[in-house]
């Protein structure tokens, strides 16, 4: 039987199963027999079909169609497999293997869709379309990630495709929901054929190097359009931030400035407010007057009406925002991530700073989120190029701590505006930040742990 069980966890996480299109009828009862009675022990099994549609019995083809696909959590082809399953023309355009991607999860009902982009020539470029429940969108080589983007003969896009599902198995196994196990599989593939040369092993055989995920020329970029004209930040003029001062009003902003805060966000979620304006021009004029680094939360369009020096966006914001005028305004931009996918979302923007939380628990925002920890933030600090915010749940020592493993600033909230003291807590603040640079970073993880729960 071509099954692979790739892992099984210890204690309440799930096996994962990888495997091809059966080749006959009792192969394939077998099969989904098999991911039933696992799924009785494992709710949360995890089924990757590499869905080579070499089978040439279109009956059997369509019982995978209605059977065995249905039971998958990831559907990894390409668009010749996919033509195949859908019975439809061939896919000549990008836009082609998105509609197939849709058509594919609406006809099986499976979970996921993973499209590997291969030309007419028979060459498979580096790209993929993904469609996950959590995001959707083409992974593409990372702007200016040191690496140029390679096409690969047919031969290498099969171990490539097979490292991939291998790996997103795998990544599943490890707790991943689908877009990170997306995300970790295709840098595990990429850098296999980075570093293929170097070694006789097929993909089959070859576990991927084990620190595959640290290297930054292997995280792909995640794009809503795979021809997106790039786009970049300036960058900031001071990067070690420090001590990153949340508010909601232009009166704190001007307290905590007073205080010698350099880095502040003004954070005013409703847009209804009736001075709007005024405080965010207020903030701006107080902020310029000691050359402050000062981001306005949202309000974009103001931000740029205004000359305020940054903006930071959440996630959701992103496909709203007019980005391009942004850019060209010369505003600064700074995005909060949570998990692989985002940060692939973010750093595909060239942002001027990139933010990862929640590093500890928050009452601030309501999230799904399951809190990072100082080893989540090791990690980013020592995959990403750009500054790195800590945020969320931060004290004087979790601010030391987070110093410690690379972060170039620490959020503060309520650890300022709800303090008996605010000056005395920015002192202190300055005072953990200042000394823990004095001590040598600490290592980071091979690759950072879950921060979203799985569902069955």
């Amino acid at each position: 039987m071509a099954v692979q069980l790739d892992a099984l966890m210890k204690g309440p996480q799930p096996a994962s199963i990888k495997t091809s299109l059966p080749s006959d009828t009792a192969e394939l009862q077998d099969l989904m027999q098999c991911i039933d009675r696992l799924r009785v022990q494992h709710p949360l099994l995890a089924v990757v079909v590499d869905a080579q549609a070499a089978v040439a019995d279109r009956g059997l083809l369509d019982t995978c169609i209605t059977g065995l696909l249905p039971r998958a959590t990831l559907v990894t082809l390409s668009p010749a497999d996919a033509s195949k399953l859908l019975g439809c023309p061939p896919l000549l355009h990008d836009t082609d293997i998105e509609d197939a991607a849709r058509g594919l999860q609406m006809l099986t009902g499976c979970r996921g869709v993973v499209i590997h982009k291969i030309d007419m020539s028979g060459v498979c470029p580096d790209g993929a379309f993904m469609l996950t429940e959590q995001a959707s969108g083409w992974l593409l080589p990372m702007p200016a990630a040191g690496a140029a983007a390679t096409s690969l003969p047919v031969a290498a896009c099969d171990d490539h495709r097979a490292c991939f599902s291998a790996s997103a198995a795998a990544a599943f196994a490890r707790g991943f929901v689908a877009a990170d196990a997306v995300v970790l599989a295709h840098m595990a593939a990429t850098h296999f054929q980075r570093h293929r040369q170097h070694t006789d092993e097929s993909a089959a055989s070859t576990n991927a190097d084990q620190r595959f995920a640290l290297e930054r020329a292997n995280l792909p970029a995640l794009r809503s359009s795979s021809s997106a004209p790039p786009i970049s930040f300036a960058p900031l003029v001071q990067p070690q931030m420090g001590l990153y001062a949340v508010v909601d009003s232009a009166a704190w902003v001007q307290r905590v400035l007073d205080s010698g805060v350099r880095t502040v966000q003004l954070r005013i979620k409703d847009p209804a407010h009736p001075k709007l304006r005024e405080e965010i021009k207020q903030a701006v004029a107080a902020a310029s007057a000691v050359d402050a680094q000062f981001f306005i939360n949202d309000h974009w369009q103001l931000a740029i009406e205004e000359n305020a020096y940054g903006v930071h966006l959440g996630q959701e914001d992103l496909a709203t925002v007019d980005l391009p005028r942004l850019a060209a305004a010369g505003v600064r931009l700074g995005i909060s991530t949570h998990a692989y996918w985002e940060v692939c979302r973010a750093a595909a923007l060239q942002p001027s700073y990139i933010a990862c939380g929640p590093i500890h628990p928050t009452a601030a925002k309501a999230m799904p989120w399951i809190p990072q920890g100082n080893d989540n933030l090791a990690y980013w600090c020592a995959l990403l190029r750009e500054p790195v915010v800590a945020i969320a749940g931060m004290d004087f020592e979790r601010a030391a701590q987070a110093v410690q493993r690379g972060a170039d600033a620490v959020a503060v909230i309520s650890g300022i505006t709800a303090a008996h003291s605010p000056e005395q807590a920015i002192q202190s603040f300055d005072q953990s930040i200042a000394q823990a640079r004095q001590f040598p970073r600490q290592a980071p993880p091979d690759m950072p742990r879950p921060t979203l729960a799985r569902k069955p």
